[in-house]
This record gives structure tokens, sequence and C-alpha cells, in this order.
């Protein structure tokens, strides 16, 4: 029981901590201000996270984990409904996702953490074009340059959309991004979608 309520304050830490950080700058913002945005005692912070280094680091690692595990979900899963499991987790942690994209994709300390999940997003985009559609000569070498477009394209998307859009659009938007990618790989490989 003490480590599902330790586990539940954590998550609420992570939660809260990305949002200070989202409102105030990943560098820029105190332990002193997470702990109150948090509803905690700075001590109780520390308790969990060693230094703020390692609570962004968490936050980061939280958000990179859950897009990753929701993209890898089930084996069989189509891309759109991948896409509306990851979008999910996009939504639900909004602040980190838009700290891993905007801010930590360009921090030299942070940036490892965007890294990490761009290479694992392109290596199942260019597994799961090959799988759909099979290897490509026309384009040999190049597809690298595809996959890293598509990826970079679907987590922009992702942090404007939970920026303007509503859930009550998802659906709609998901279309629209699955309609984009399609159209990215078929055009790319001189197909008609």
């Amino acid at each position: 029981m003490m480590d599902a309520h330790r586990e539940r304050r954590r998550e609420h830490l992570l939660l809260a901590a990305a949002d200070v950080m989202d409102a105030r700058g990943l560098r820029q913002a105190t332990m002193d201000q997470v702990a109150e945005g948090a509803g905690v005692s700075k001590i109780v912070l520390y308790r969990y996270f060693k230094s703020k280094d390692a609570l962004v680091h968490a936050v980061l690692d939280d958000v990179v984990d859950g897009i990753l595990d929701a993209d890898a979900a089930e084996p069989t899963m189509w891309w759109a409904d991948r896409m509306r499991l990851t979008l999910k987790v996009a939504r639900t942690r909004g602040s980190a996702m838009r700290l891993l994209i905007r801010h930590a994709s360009h921090d030299p300390v942070f940036g490892r953490h965007f890294e990490r999940l761009t290479a694992a997003l392109i290596a199942r985009i260019e597994d799961r074009q090959v799988e759909i559609l099979g290897p490509s000569d026309s384009v040999a070498g190049k597809i690298g340059v595809l996959d890293a477009s598509i990826a970079a394209f679907m987590l922009d998307a992702y942090v404007r959309w939970i920026d303007s859009g509503t859930r009550e659009e998802d659906e709609r938007f998901l279309t629209w991004l699955g309609q984009s990618v399609r159209a990215m790989v078929y055009y790319w490989r001189g197909l008609t979608p």
C-alpha cells in the first residue's frame, strides 16, 4: 500500500514539475517553485528527486517512456490506433511533452531524451513502412530522411494540437495526421496514396 501511495505521489510531482517548468522555463524554474506548484514542501520533493536535474530527467523520461510504451502497445495494431494511444499520452502529459519538444530537444544536457524518442520512432517508422509497402529501391539510402521527417512532423503536430485543439476534435486531427503521414510515405516512394 505504501508503494502505491509513493508511486501516486511521484506521478503527481512529475506532472506538477512539468507544469511549473513549462510555465517558467526548463532552466529558470526552481525547486521551490515546483514544490509550491505541487503543494508539498521542498523536503518532500527532495525525498523523491535528489536534484533539479534529476527531477527534469525524470519528467522527460516519463513522457518518453509513455509515448514509446503506447506506440508499442500491440504489435498488430495499425498506425492510426497507435497514434490514438500516443496522442492520449501527449495530452495527459502536455506540459512534459512541450518541454521535451520545444525545450529539451535543444538542451545539451536534457536533449538525450528527445534523441532517444526520435531514434526509436525513426526505427519504428522505417519498419512499419517497409512492412506495409516493402523495401524501396527508388529511394534506397534516403529512406532515413523520410523516417526522420515523419517523426519530426508527428511530434511537432502533437504539441501544436494539444496547444490548440480540443479532445472532442482529436479524431478529426488523427484522421488528418494519418492521411498526411500516408501521403508523405507514398509520395516519397513515387506512389499515389
